[in-house]
């Protein structure tokens, strides 16, 4: 085996197969929009923090791989098993790895939004899994972003618009509200 070629380690257990992959991912000059798979929006602000991205197509969906600086990679993903109907880059949930090649020592779960895992509650949500990926790129000592970004990357990391709290705008006070009079003789609103 090469240096620069991943290894696959395939293993069967009954009927199911589970796939390793170990080794760097793929390198590409640049990566025009097209590649990116829907996953610009992940790759654009980890490649902000230094880091080389791609986006390769797992066992049923695309994953994005980062190279970090010590050698370890992160794999970003949605759900692999089962195959899940969603838009490019916009699953129901993510899951984030990092490992690496030489050292199996490092294995790690960053993030697990799936139903069952640790962040479910958060789902398909990129702002939170992206503040996970950043907490922890910080942990390990990775440079941070500039702080003036793009505005479409700003737009990345904003919350939806229906999540965003609105301040009412200055209203004039309410006139006193007037008590109501009470009809003197009950009858006269019936005779009318």
């Amino acid at each position: 085996m090469h240096a620069d070629q991943p290894l696959v380690t395939i293993q069967q257990e009954g009927s199911a197969i589970t796939t390793r992959t170990s080794g760097p991912p793929p390198q590409h000059a640049a990566d025009p929009p097209e590649r990116e798979h829907g996953y610009g929006h992940l790759t654009a602000l980890l490649r902000q923090r230094g880091l080389k991205c791609t986006v390769e197509y797992g066992l049923s969906d695309y994953i994005v791989y980062a190279q970090l600086p010590d050698g370890s990679s992160l794999l970003i993903s949605p759900p692999q098993e089962p195959p899940t109907d969603h838009p490019p880059g916009h699953p129901e949930s993510w899951m984030v790895t990092r490992a690496h090649p030489d050292n199996s020592a490092i294995h790690e779960v960053l993030y697990d939004s799936e139903p069952d895992g640790p962040q479910a509650r958060h789902g398909g949500s990129v702002p939170s899994l992206l503040t996970a990926i950043d907490a922890r790129l910080d942990q390990l000592g990775v440079p941070r972003r500039a702080e003036a970004a793009s505005p479409r990357v700003s737009a990345a990391l904003a919350p939806s618009p229906s999540a965003q709290r609105t301040v009412p705008a200055h209203l004039p006070a309410a006139p006193a509200a007037r008590p109501t009079l009470q009809p003197t003789h009950p009858s006269s609103a019936a005779a009318r």
